[in-house]
């Protein structure tokens, strides 16, 4: 079935993507870089993603998805080479903007699929899968990168992330039959903008919510690990920290068709947020390894279930003809956040240290529970 394929993919290039990110910031803290400088290292990752994902939506609407992930796959493969054969800070600088935008034109692909080739039924129950498969990757991918460092270094970590990356892209290729043309459905239509989209009340509540859920994961997989290095722990150990982030949010997953079955998906989005506020204050409070686990357990039950509802919501808004671009529209708000979110809260950690970027944070999560929670009022 392409459900399974797509599945399948998605998840093992989570495992590179997620691992990634966690590499370059260890590989810059271990250059040098401070707060700021790589606040500005998940910018440059965030921000050709962000100028250019909404184009990349109505490509996939106007053309076909699987354009998006052999270009996406292929692309990402490289970058991770990159800082194998040339290691240090400037071309973690230039891999950064790199690898958003080809991990860009993969998720935009891989999520718009899973949307098309599930009924009304099923789509929130296959989304669940999907966003499983991110958070097994959140798991292994974090905790393989830190035993690849110690083990090894970051620059054979990065060429490991690349080989796994090039066998998934084999993968795709000698599958690609299972993958059926995606329908052209705006070849006869006029063009619209992104003004007729954020009229919807429902897409303007799965954007801001996405936002402030994206805040909250840029700023824990960027700066515990930061956090976690200040206080002297190993590669090895941030890494089993980020992971038991990664176990709690595939067990929230797998609760979420049950619990929006019952509740429906913006009080589950409330009470959730409401969780992750908890989770953000606790942090800079300890620097046992065990506590900040049990701390990032907590987050990852709060902030788990973000991801998939709004990619529900956003797909279910969007008018025929333009799930791609409402995806893309919600991944813009992503990036968005990868752009703005790091430097403006490096400039708060150089100012005041780590602990206010949490306690702001907490603030943010606060924000987005209310939110949900006046929909439903």
């Amino acid at each position: 079935m392409p459900i399974t394929l797509v599945l399948i993919l998605s998840s093992a290039t989570f495992v590179s993507m997620k691992g990634s990110r966690v590499l370059m910031t260890l590989f810059a803290v271990d250059l040098g870089a401070g707060p700021l400088g790589t606040g500005l290292l998940f910018a440059l990752y965030g921000l050709v993603p962000f100028l250019l994902v909404v184009s990349a939506g109505r490509i996939a609407d106007r053309f076909d998805n699987r354009v998006l992930m052999y270009w996406g796959l292929g692309g990402f493969t490289a970058s991770l080479v990159l800082p194998f054969a040339f290691p240090g800070l400037t071309m973690l600088y230039i891999v950064a903007p790199l690898t958003g935008f080809t991990t860009m034109l993969f998720v935009v692909a891989t999520q718009n699929l899973v949307g098309m080739h599930s009924s009304l039924e099923t789509r929130t129950k296959n989304f669940s899968y999907y966003s499983l498969g991110e958070s097994s990757a959140t798991i292994i991918g974090p905790v393989f990168v830190g035993l690849a460092i110690d083990g090894f270094s970051h620059p054979v970590t990065f060429l490991f992330l690349a080989l796994f990356t090039a066998g998934c892209g084999v993968l795709l290729v000698t599958k690609r039959g299972a993958l059926p043309d995606s329908p052209r459905s705006w070849e006869t239509q006029s063009p619209r903008s992104m003004k007729d989209m954020l009229q919807l009340p429902a897409m303007r509540n799965a954007l801001l919510t996405n936002g402030v859920v994206m805040a909250g994961l840029d700023l824990f997989n960027l700066y515990m690990p930061v956090y976690g290095h200040g206080i002297g722990l190993s590669a090895t150990t941030i890494g089993l920290i980020l992971g038991s982030f990664g176990a709690a949010a595939f067990i929230i997953r797998l609760a979420i068709p049950a619990v929006t079955a019952r509740w429906g998906e913006r009080p589950m989005l409330s009470a959730a947020l409401a969780l992750s506020v908890v989770a953000f204050v606790s942090f800079p409070l300890t620097s046992s390894p065990l506590l900040l686990g049990v701390a990032a357990f907590v987050l990852g039950l709060g902030l788990g279930c973000g991801q998939p509802l709004s990619m529900v919501l956003a797909f279910n808004a969007a008018p025929q003809g333009r799930s791609a671009e409402a995806i893309a529209m919600r991944l813009a708000v992503s990036y968005g956040a990868h752009v703005v979110i790091p430097p403006l809260f490096g400039v708060i950690g150089v100012s005041l240290g780590i602990a206010p970027i949490f306690w702001t944070c907490a603030m943010l999560m606060g924000g987005g529970s209310l939110l949900n929670r006046r929909q439903n009022d």
